[in-house]
């Protein structure tokens, strides 16, 4: 289950957090694909004495084995990194075939389940496009951020965002799955924003690791452009990852190390004796 709190917070914070919580459960309820995460059911607590339970939203997910994160920090470098990958672009041509928008890749939100396949999830920052752009909430996670939102203005309804911001993700995420670093140099997150910044603005070059696969260095390259408009199309990017794998894009095997469970049977049956199911 994933807890979404709403109900605590400042009026600006609730209606921040409504619209994360929104986001992913439309988003949910309307897409069934492959290698995205599904949803069973969507419940709310209902808990006053628990004012950081009471409200929130609960959503009843598949199950999932543990994230990519989780792998990526007890095998820096994964041997099925490849076939992980392959599932991962799957996954975002799925969703931007159906015409949605991540805006959030990055492994944490890359669950790995017992059948040794991938799954997109963690979609509250997900949005539907219209035309060629999307409108998001301002937050996202700078190592995985295009350099056009690092200073994008930001609107009434949020920040414009389209497809190829995940295709930079994707880029990034590749880099740091098959060689172990982030494609732009840096220590921190913010010595590699402005790495990414100083990279679009032309003072900078794009300098990837020798240890990636010459295969992959291509990949990675077209989808890590300076412009959004120079970035390669989903469409081809599955083509050439599925052309570099071939039929590695099956289910794999890892083993992803849980961390000790601690108790919490007396918070959760309060709060499950409070779940009161929300209207489909």
């Amino acid at each position: 289950m994933k807890f979404l709190p709403t109900g605590t917070g400042t009026p600006r914070q609730l209606s921040h957090l409504r619209d994360l919580v929104e986001r992913e459960v439309e988003l949910l309820r309307r897409l069934r694909r492959p290698r995205l995460i599904r949803m069973y059911e969507t419940l709310t607590v209902d808990d006053p004495g628990r004012p950081r339970l009471d409200g929130a939203t609960v959503l009843v997910l598949e199950r999932a084995e543990g994230s990519l994160s989780a792998l990526l920090s007890a095998t820096p470098r994964p041997p099925a990194g490849p076939a992980l990958l392959a599932q991962v672009c799957e996954g975002l041509h799925q969703l931007h075939r159906a015409g949605w928008v991540h805006g959030d890749l990055k492994p944490a939100n890359v669950l790995l389940m017992k059948d040794g396949s991938a799954r997109l999830a963690d979609f509250n920052m997900a949005a539907e496009l219209e035309g060629t752009h999307a409108y998001t909430p301002a937050f996202s996670t700078p190592d995985y951020t295009p350099p056009e939102l690092l200073w994008a203005e930001i609107g009434e309804r949020g920040r414009r965002i389209r497809p190829s911001a995940d295709v930079w993700a994707f880029g990034v995420l590749a880099h740091l799955l098959l060689t172990g670093s982030f494609p732009l140099p840096g220590g921190t997150p913010t010595a590699r924003r402005d790495a990414a910044i100083a990279y679009a603005r032309g003072t900078h070059e794009l300098r990837l690791s020798p240890e990636l696969p010459s295969a992959w260095r291509e990949i990675v390259g077209a989808c890590l452009t300076r412009t959004h408009a120079d970035r390669i199309g989903t469409d081809a990017l599955l083509r050439r990852v599925t052309g570099v794998t071939g039929d590695a894009g099956g289910p794999v095997r890892f083993s992803v190390r849980r961390p000790r469970a601690r108790p919490r049977r007396r918070v959760l049956g309060a709060a499950a004796a409070g779940l009161v199911a929300l209207a489909a």
